[in-house]
């Protein structure tokens, strides 16, 4: 982390004097009096680092007006899309699945809220795609909670790939109670995904890393990508919102890592996705990455719009590395505020 906390401390030089600690000591301070200036100056310099185009990000810092601006307040269906050229986004403007097609069949990663949703989103979005469903081969699941797992029976049971999760996500989601009537019955346990597995389908390899944290087996991963056949490697963190208590909690089938996991995590996975020179990054809830702000299409339309020559919306090496800059600086902030015998900031 010694060149990432480098960085961070230059930004904070050239951040101090602008008005975004004066904005932060609004809201979140609220009826606790004044915020910890720690806690200010972390939210400062993620402000910073942010400026217009990643504002989104700051939803991890909790602090008005960027909840609202990463606030889905009406879920709609995402057309189905081609991002790279073999990587495709089904989901909504809230979650988020991708689909990996290789020579040998296809990656499916995550698998939205419940069955009705998977025969929509995931099933609808390949046939408009003109992907076959019966070439899913595996179904890779980034942690334990159904927003992420709910359609992953229905595609289990109908077209047979491969499931995977982390081991301990896996026994988190068995203690989970009965939810059939909602349409969410979890898939049965099948490959339990470790530490630096690697995944290979069809010449594309997926490294897995277990980055605890959102839960306490939260899966992200590097994923190899071609755009217009340049080679790019992106970083996909498994598991966003940070923990609101330093320690692990959460009630049983619903942990999570706590805040010193997650932090830890994250400053791993950062620097593993720096050493294998990731440039791009990707999220399971699109409002994390850009791919949706304000509930509107924005990486995605940006792809679609450039011109010949141009570099995908979702390729530059500096964005990769603010993006995750950001996350740091609000972990630092939110440990921060409990440190100082505050109540967890709402989410």
């Amino acid at each position: 982390m010694s060149k990432i906390r480098t960085i961070s401390v230059a930004i904070a030089a050239l951040a101090v004097g602008t008005v975004a600690a004066r904005a932060g000591a609004q809201g979140s301070a609220a009826a606790n009096g004044p915020a910890p200036l720690s806690f200010l100056t972390h939210v400062r310099n993620a402000r910073f680092l942010a400026a217009d185009d990643l504002r989104a990000q700051l939803v991890d810092c909790s602090m008005p007006p960027e909840n609202a601006a990463a606030a889905v307040t009406t879920v709609v269906d995402a057309p189905p899309t081609k991002i790279f050229d073999q990587l495709y986004y089904l989901g909504s403007n809230s979650v988020a699945t991708w689909a990996i097609v290789t020579s040998a069949g296809i990656i499916q990663i995550d698998s939205l809220n419940n069955t009705a949703d998977a025969q929509r989103v995931i099933i609808g979005g390949y046939k408009k795609l003109g992907l076959d469903p019966s070439q899913m081969k595996y179904l890779v699941l980034t942690h334990g909670h159904n927003d992420h797992f709910g359609g992953a029976r229905y595609l289990q049971d109908t077209y047979h790939p491969r499931v995977l999760m982390s081991a301990v996500d896996w026994d988190m989601v068995a203690k989970l109670p009965p939810a059939t009537d909602q349409g969410v019955v979890p898939p049965a346990r099948d490959m339990d995904i470790t530490d630096g597995q690697k995944l290979t389908l069809g010449g594309t390899t997926l490294t897995f890393y277990i980055t605890p944290g959102h839960t306490p087996g939260t899966v992200s991963m590097l994923v190899p990508v071609t755009d217009k056949g340049q080679p790019h490697l992106l970083s996909f963190w498994g598991g966003s919102a940070i923990p609101r208590n330093l320690e692990p909690a959460g009630q049983v089938g619903r942990m999570d890592a706590g805040m010193l996991a997650y932090k830890e995590s994250f400053e791993r996975f950062f620097k593993l996705g720096e050493d294998a020179g990731a440039d791009g990054y990707i999220a399971n809830h699109p409002y994390r990455d850009q791919t949706f702000i304000d509930g509107k299409s924005d990486r995605i339309a940006r792809n679609q719009a450039r011109k010949t020559g141009d570099s995908s919306a979702f390729i530059d090496r500096g964005t990769y590395i603010r993006y995750y800059m950001i996350s740091v600086e609000c972990i630092e902030a939110q440990e921060a505020w409990v440190r100082a015998g505050r109540p967890p900031i709402p989410k």
